[in-house]
């Protein structure tokens, strides 16, 4: 006879994801919340993105509304939707328990683009924060990218736009970029380029950013520092994510024989296309 013990899952990392609604009788610890707020953000764009995960399925695509802050020495790109659902933890954290009411509005904003990506330009480094079921950061230099510019031009948000192209990680790029706006920063890790990229796609067309609007309202730029977050290097990170890919069920927990014995748990593999390939 076989019995299965599960360990080790937090219960809203296990239902984030379920379409459940909790009754207001029902209540849960609240939500652990800490941040490092490095300054205000004078200019944010927002930016359309529309990506595959699922390289048997190119044309499935998943979209999201991303921001990019951008400080005088800092910058953050991620999910809108994972600063709403902080903004949400911060106001429950101060609370002993929470019910169900705030259960469902927590559950009902969730991060569609998973990772973010924050630049610091007086130490030329970024710190990423990414999910393989839990959350890890990694640190990495500010990567170089080497450009082949073009004449070609187009608009965007009324911004006149050049053409430029490159490889960074195993894909091929076509960004367009304004000089009206002469930042050299963009979507995700991209940069380098004298004016703020405004769209960029990757060749077999997985990974599209495109700006869709501007504004200047100043935003706290920040970065979750909880306890929960596991600080690894970046091959660590690449390895682990893989892992969950392959076998998403070995990282809920462990199952056990009736001996006591621990048995292996074997899940079908997830779909996975990472930005990076290298």
């Amino acid at each position: 006879m076989k019995f299965i013990v599960v360990l080790s899952v937090t219960f809203i990392s296990f239902i984030k994801g379920q379409d459940t609604k909790f009754p207001d009788n029902f209540t849960l610890q609240a939500p652990k919340y800490q941040v490092k707020i490095y300054e205000k953000s004078n200019l944010n764009i927002y930016y359309q993105v529309k990506f595959s995960d699922n390289i048997n399925v190119p044309e499935s695509k998943k979209e999201a509304l991303c921001i990019l802050q951008l400080g005088n020495s800092h910058s953050k790109f991620s999910d809108n939707k994972g600063v709403q659902q902080d903004s949400i933890s911060e106001k429950f954290s101060h609370q002993e328990r929470i019910g169900g009411k705030e259960i469902n509005q927590l559950l009902k904003v969730r991060e569609i683009w998973s990772n973010i990506i924050f630049k610091n330009k007086l130490t030329d480094s970024l710190i990423i924060q990414d999910k393989a079921k839990n959350k890890y950061q990694y640190n990495e230099k500010i990567p170089f990218f080497t450009w082949t510019m073009s004449e070609e031009r187009k608009k965007i948000l009324n911004y006149e736009c050049k053409k430029a192209t490159t490889r960074y990680r195993g894909r091929d790029y076509t960004a367009w970029y304004t000089d009206k706006i002469p930042i050299s920063n963009g979507p995700y890790v991209f940069g380098g380029l004298p004016g703020l990229i405004l769209e960029i796609e990757d060749n077999k067309k997985y990974f599209h950013f495109e700006a869709i609007a501007v504004d200047q309202k100043p935003t706290d730029i920040y970065l979750r520092n909880d306890k929960s977050i596991f600080k690894v290097s970046r091959d660590k990170f690449r390895m682990i994510q893989q892992s969950y890919y392959d076998n998403p069920g070995f990282f809920h927990g462990k199952v056990y024989n009736g001996d006591g014995s621990q048995m292996p748990i074997k899940s079908n593999p997830l779909p996975y296309n990472p930005i990076e390939l290298e």
